[in-house]
């Protein structure tokens, strides 16, 4: 991740409150490079628009840790821009509080704030990492008489991963830790109402909700990242309609046509 210092903000550069932000976008978009960088990692690139407004690229890249592969699929990042606008008003309509100001057809419009080290991870299944590195679960009983069994629904929980530069794996965190960067209560209370949002929108279209990964304020309220097949684990029936089509090894082509059926599911 390459970062440069965060402008100095004086109130006298505060955008009015009647700022045409789709506007704003539009010529921001049009000058991009030119625009002071803030930020660029393996996803993403974030120019300053204003000391307190940034512009993000997406870029066509995709990465496992898992699978140790990675690679750029051209067309995907447009595809999580779309399905991450729909979900972004989605989410604004279910009253979770985003940075997003205005999307565009190749970028959008974000407040600027200071990134948390912290992922804040909602699982409803047990798939991914917890099914790698919890050895023997499903062979142990739970106090409550039942079993964890390997890719089986269970209730939505919670849980936070500090961010490491790659190829290092991102590490699930105590909560006493992780509450010195993010409030844990309040994200989770957010990570958990999210997630119920977007089960309820994307089960009645066909689409099954296993997990997902949301970056949020350090007070927890508010969502500053993309929502789309790059950040969740999400099937229709018994086919990946999420990055693991990439974990498997699939073709570009199987990616590309699966992301965009999910578009379609999601914006019809």
């Amino acid at each position: 991740m390459i970062r440069s210092p965060l402008l100095p903000f004086t109130a006298a550069l505060a955008m009015p409150p009647n700022t045409d932000y789709q506007q704003l976008l539009a010529d921001a978009d049009a000058r991009f490079n030119e625009l002071p960088l803030l930020a660029e990692g393996e996803s993403k690139i974030l120019r300053a628009v204003t000391p307190k407004l940034a512009i993000v690229r997406l870029k066509p890249t995709l990465y496992s840790i898992t699978a140790n592969r990675s690679g750029v699929v051209e067309g995907t990042d447009s595809l999580r821009l779309r399905i991450s606008e729909r979900l972004w008003r989605l989410l604004e309509d279910a009253g979770i509080s985003t940075s997003i100001l205005a999307v565009g057809p190749n970028s959008y419009l974000t407040e600027y704030v200071q990134a948390t080290p912290i992922e804040v991870i909602v699982k409803a299944c047990h798939v991914g990492t917890p099914k790698h590195i919890y050895h023997g679960i499903t062979d142990h009983p739970t106090r409550f008489g039942g079993h964890i069994c390997f890719s089986a629904p269970h209730d939505p929980y919670v849980r936070f991963d500090w961010r490491n530069a790659l190829p290092h794996r991102d590490e699930c965190m105590p909560l006493w830790l992780a509450n010195q960067f993010i409030d844990v209560e309040k994200a989770q209370s957010t990570a958990l109402e999210a997630f119920q949002a977007l089960v309820a929108f994307l089960q009645p279209r066909g689409l099954h909700l296993l997990d997902i990964c949301f970056m949020l304020t350090s007070d927890g309220k508010t969502l500053f990242s993309e929502v789309s097949p790059d950040c969740m684990r999400v099937k229709k029936l018994d086919t990946d309609m999420d990055k693991d089509l990439w974990r498997k090894g699939k073709d570009p082509e199987i990616i590309l046509t699966l992301w965009g059926e999910f578009l379609s599911m999601v914006t019809t």
